[in-house]
């Protein structure tokens, strides 16, 4: 009898001592996550593209009474064109001047600027102003700048929070929409 005691005692420490055991694993409070979860609702691949359109200006200044660019001018649009990465075989767009009451002026002017851009092979293409300025022409680069929704930036971590759903992370679609915008620009 004393021996079934004894064993009835040690089998009720130890049953008492493995579920004080396994209790101490279990978390505290249950974490259900938090807001940054990914749900059916977020985890679409609806990430925006944004291209705007950017129109950089170089202004090219003639000596009065002459229509060849100086060297000055020269070098201050080869700047302008290297600065704004612009590759061979780009449209150009130079402003056409009025051609009447000149004295052939600005025909010279407009000719130089656009013989000089299409010797470094650039394709030129007038483009038709309202108001010029005495002396000066403008050259205009058309450029598409393509971005990606600010959501992207924040890289590949994982929200916080348990998911046993299984479902993408929020940020699904990104790094193919960053490749379409590059390609875009």
């Amino acid at each position: 009898m004393q021996k079934t005691v004894i064993q009835k005692i040690v089998i009720g420490s130890g049953l008492l001592s493995l579920g004080l055991l396994m209790s101490a694993c279990a978390p505290v409070a249950f974490d259900p996550g938090y807001k940054e979860t990914a749900t059916p609702q977020n985890a679409w691949m609806s990430k925006q593209i944004n291209v705007n359109k950017l129109t950089p200006t170089a202004v090219v200044t003639f000596t009065p009474g002459t229509g060849a660019m100086s060297e000055l001018e020269k070098g201050r649009l080869l700047g302008f064109i290297e600065a704004q990465g612009i590759g061979y075989g780009e449209e150009v767009e130079v402003e056409l001047p009025p051609f009447e009451n000149s004295n052939g002026l600005n025909e010279q002017r407009f000719g130089a600027l656009a013989g000089f851009l299409q010797d470094r092979g650039f394709n030129v293409t007038p483009r038709v102003a309202r108001e010029t300025q005495n002396n000066m022409l403008r050259v205009y680069f058309v450029k598409y700048v393509a971005t990606v929704d600010p959501i992207c930036d924040r890289g590949w971590t994982n929200p916080k929070g348990l998911s046993y759903e299984n479902l993408p992370l929020p940020h699904l679609g990104c790094a193919t929409a960053s490749n379409l915008a590059n390609m875009v620009a």
